[in-house]
């Protein structure tokens, strides 16, 4: 009797399925004939549309470029100027070599600031998303600017303003 079952089960489903696939079949035909019909409107529109994205595309890319420069060469800094580290404390005490974790950052007159070895520092770009506070860092300083380096994101950079 299971036997049975089994096999009136079986053909149940491979008759399901054979006429899934007759009824798929069938409608592509009648799908396949409508675009060709339609075939050079619908590629004229397609490239219009394309066109118009791929303007669109480049107005962003160059809108977020010149965001990016204007981000990495005149960070949006707090008022007055970065103090200076002496170049012996500096060597000694920051550079690669010297990795601590920042920890959260607190916030003084609206800037978040941490310290590190004496200093004060103001956080001018905002703190990754992918950056953990626990995360070893380090100060660098390049063409005069201080940064603040992840060590498990190498490549990304916080500008940082100095306050004695």
């Amino acid at each position: 009797m299971r036997a049975f079952r089994f096999l009136h089960l079986a053909l149940f489903s491979v008759l399901v399925a054979s006429s899934a696939a007759l009824y798929a079949q069938d409608e592509k035909p009648q799908q396949e004939e409508k675009p060709k019909q339609e075939e050079p409107k619908r590629q004229d529109q397609k490239q219009q549309e394309q066109k118009q994205q791929d303007q669109k595309q480049e107005e962003k890319q160059t809108h977020n470029e010149g965001r990016q420069e204007q981000a990495q060469q005149g960070h949006a800094r707090p008022a007055g100027k970065s103090g200076h580290i002496p170049d012996d404390h500096f060597r000694a005490q920051f550079g690669r070599s010297h990795t601590f974790r920042a920890q959260r950052p607190r916030i003084v007159d609206g800037q978040p600031r941490f310290e590190y070895a004496g200093y004060s520092f103001v956080l001018i770009d905002a703190w990754p998303a992918d950056w953990a506070y626990t995360d070893d860092c380090y100060i660098d300083s390049i063409d005069g600017e201080y940064f603040l380096f992840d060590l498990n994101h190498p490549g990304v950079r916080i500008a940082l303003f100095v306050v004695l």
